[in-house]
């Protein structure tokens, strides 16, 4: 179907092309169907003249419409100088439509029926009874802290359907927002992306993750000396740079035994007691339930942010940034610089 709207000559009002009036009548429908290409045709128009239609005269539509009778006659004699057309024809004391009347009567109440229901989508949307939001999360940050705003969000409102894409590494995630794949994204921080507006979320603890047989007689704080002695395994590395907590692992852990592109695997591994790995201590309570945790000495850290595009959320969104960010910063003032710039100069050090 021809595209429907296309920009108003005057603010306030619904304008459509008469194009997608005529639909594919086109040559098919002689001068009759021609004459649909002359000009541009508020809806208000059409309403009108359907409301002719329905209530048999002139009269009785301004009364259903709740206005003056003398606006539904200058409405109808808007709309037929506009067609370049007569729309009805006098017969006696009523009115009948004329074949053009009868042409524009088909496409009007297609058009009218159209608008309604998109606006009724977009009213469900705004409401979020419908509607679809795309996160991407780097890392474990699809577990947590994501996992749980999704389920309170979905658990206010059930109708709307949330994808999480995973795409690996930090400047994955960053592309997905710039380019609308995902409206938000979550990421360790810094990143450095002037177009984007990064809020720190949280700072999450780094820990070794081991069975009880690994972790038997290991102190906690661990030593970070005492970390390569142990049989350790970790993620295979994501194209695209490594971020602060990846470059302390890779520092702390050494070379380890096993790398993984799998997450799961890894962490079947530490369950069996074959290896450590290192891990969100969020994540591992969740999903390492029975592996010991082990704090390192000095502690580490990663901080945890969230990013997308200087723009109006869609209503998804925003339901998930009030779950997500803390009052102070749902609503910065107007001109203030984000709470964590995209450019920070000062990357976390070990």
């Amino acid at each position: 179907m021809p595209a429907l709207w296309r920009p108003a000559a005057s603010p306030g009002k619904d304008l459509i092309t008469v194009a997608a009036i005529a639909g594919a009548y086109g040559s098919s429908a002689g001068a009759a169907g021609r004459m649909y290409y002359r000009a541009g045709v508020d809806l208000r128009l059409l309403r009108f003249f359907v409301a002719i239609i329905d209530n048999g005269g002139v009269t009785r539509a301004a009364e259903s419409l709740y206005v003056a009778q003398p606006s539904v006659s200058q409405a109808l004699r808007t709309l037929e100088q506009r067609l370049g057309v007569s729309l009805f024809e006098r017969v006696g004391r009523g009115l009948r439509l004329t074949d053009a009347g009868r042409e524009l009567e088909t496409r009007a109440r297609s058009v009218l029926a159209e608008v309604e229901e998109a606006r009724a989508r977009v009213d469900r949307v705004a409401r979020l009874d419908a509607g679809r939001l795309t996160v991407a999360a780097a890392s474990t940050m699809a577990i947590h802290p994501l996992g749980p705003w999704i389920r309170r969000l979905l658990d206010a409102r059930p109708g709307l359907r949330v994808h999480v894409s995973e795409p690996g590494s930090v400047p994955a995630v960053l592309a997905e927002v710039t380019d609308g794949t995902a409206e938000i994204g979550l990421v360790e921080l810094p990143v450095h992306k002037a177009s984007l507006e990064t809020v720190e979320l949280a700072r999450e603890e780094l820990v070794i993750a081991a069975g009880p047989g690994l972790a038997a007689g290991l102190p906690d704080p661990l030593p970070r000396a005492l970390v390569r002695d142990l049989p350790s395994g970790a993620l295979a590395p994501v194209p695209g740079g490594r971020t602060v907590g990846e470059r302390i692992m890779a520092e702390v852990l050494g070379e380890p035994l096993v790398r993984s592109a799998q997450r799961r695997l890894l962490w079947d591994l530490v369950d069996q007691d074959v290896l450590v790995t290192f891990v969100a201590r969020a994540v591992a309570a969740r999903l390492l339930p029975d592996a010991e945790l082990r704090s390192l000495d000095p502690p580490v850290f990663r901080r945890v942010g969230l990013v997308r595009r200087p723009e109006p959320p869609t209503p998804a969104a925003r339901a998930l940034l009030e779950i997500a960010l803390p009052p102070r910063t749902r609503r910065p003032r107007r001109g203030a610089p984000p709470a964590t710039p995209s450019g920070d100069p000062t990357p976390d050090r070990p």
